[in-house]
């Protein structure tokens, strides 16, 4: 029997709608200790410069997956500063290659993270929210009478879920941020109210349809799932 806590699946929001929402600080944000990948090795090879390869680390077997996000940190050369943040789109079948994209972009859309010279020693990292966004699923289903385990109230049947994702990523995000907040410098006690007053003013809002349509139940708001008594 797996040690492992239930799961509710799917989750409304990855590891790259983050990325989106909050780019500055995504890295310090991620829990290290949810680290899926890491080395030094990383190669794009000439001529495929969206493809991350590595000899020493199988991303397959590590459990890396699409939509979560790869941090290319070095060398320092290509990639200054804070490094450079990719969307994965694939893992290959051997679990050694990685093929890359833009968040929230097409294949090949903008500027490819490997030189087309090709590039070796490149420092990469992988850290997921995956944990914190199946938490932050659960209770957004909770709220609205999502229940995965009844036909025609799971996530298939919701007509269109991208409030329920803003609403994740929110509620990931504040966690987050409430965490790691240590003092009140800088900006995260300002960005902490910012995204709270989001989450709620999204909670407040949301009305989840159903079926195909939109229209084959009454819509369920936080209002209409709150229990009488």
């Amino acid at each position: 029997m797996s040690n492992l806590p239930a799961q509710s699946l799917p989750s409304y929001a990855t590891d790259e709608d983050i990325l989106v929402r909050a780019s500055g600080d995504f890295v310090t944000l991620a829990p290290s200790f949810q680290r899926m990948a890491a080395g030094t090795d990383g190669v794009f090879t000439t001529g495929i410069p969206w493809v991350l390869s590595s000899a020493t680390v199988n991303f397959g077997t590590n459990g890396v997956k699409p939509n979560q996000v790869v941090s290319l940190t070095g060398p320092k050369s290509s990639y200054p500063g804070g490094g450079d943040l990719l969307a994965i789109d694939s893992v290959s079948t051997d679990g050694l290659s990685l093929t890359l994209r833009r968040p929230h972009k097409d294949l090949g859309i903008g500027s490819p993270p490997g030189p087309a010279a090709g590039l070796t020693g490149v420092s990469f990292s992988i850290t997921t929210f995956d944990p914190q966004t199946e938490e932050a699923s659960f209770d957004i289903k909770r709220r609205f009478g999502i229940d995965e385990n009844i036909t025609f109230r799971d996530s298939t049947w919701v007509y269109d879920l991208r409030d329920l994702r803003m609403a994740t990523v929110l509620t990931v995000l504040y966690d987050r941020y409430t965490a790691e907040l240590r003092s009140d410098r800088g900006d995260w006690i300002r960005k902490l109210g910012h995204i709270r007053n989001l989450r709620d003013e999204i909670l407040d809002r949301v009305q989840v349809r159903w079926g195909p349509y939109g229209n084959s139940a009454e819509p369920s708001t936080v209002f209409s799932c709150k229990i009488t008594r």
